[in-house]
């Protein structure tokens, strides 16, 4: 008799398997020093260029932790790839800029993004697709409500 699919447990097992498949294909891109929420961090950024992104911004819109932006933060800062510059208006707030360096990673790795996106949908109709994120958004309120 097999085991009944529990929605937790599918979630956590697809995590895994985009973790090892994202990381396999840094390896072969050497970018193996580069975790993936740098890349999402690099990414972000870059896509709201313009803007004053502060470190609250990333805590909102990734869903974590101030510690956990601050440690992702302070490695990228010394890798060089981005910059925290005071607000004038508030010297409590610092608005994090991508470097020469961090906008040249974001070039390196928006094919491998692209890349990882297509491949995670392949045989999905957009219906499908549209279905699964609609879905998503729901467990994702259900754990914000």
């Amino acid at each position: 008799m097999g085991r009944k699919k529990e929605v937790g447990h599918e979630i956590h097992v697809l995590s895994n398997m985009i973790g090892r498949k994202i990381d396999e294909e840094k390896r072969q891109r050497n970018m193996a020093d580069v975790s993936p929420v740098q890349i999402w961090v690099v990414r972000y950024l870059h896509e709201h260029k313009g803007e004053e992104i502060c470190q609250r911004d990333l805590e909102r819109d990734f869903n974590v932790t101030r510690s956990t932006v601050t440690g992702i933060l302070q490695i990228m800062e010394k890798k060089g790839y981005i910059l925290r510059v005071s607000v004038p208006t508030d010297a409590r707030l610092k608005k994090i800029l991508l470097t020469e360096k961090g906008e040249k990673l974001y070039y390196k790795v928006r094919d491998h993004i692209h890349e990882t996106e297509t491949f995670l949908v392949k045989g999905m109709t957009e219906e499908e697709v549209e279905q699964l994120l609609f879905l998503l958004g729901k467990i994702k309120n259900n754990l914000t409500t």
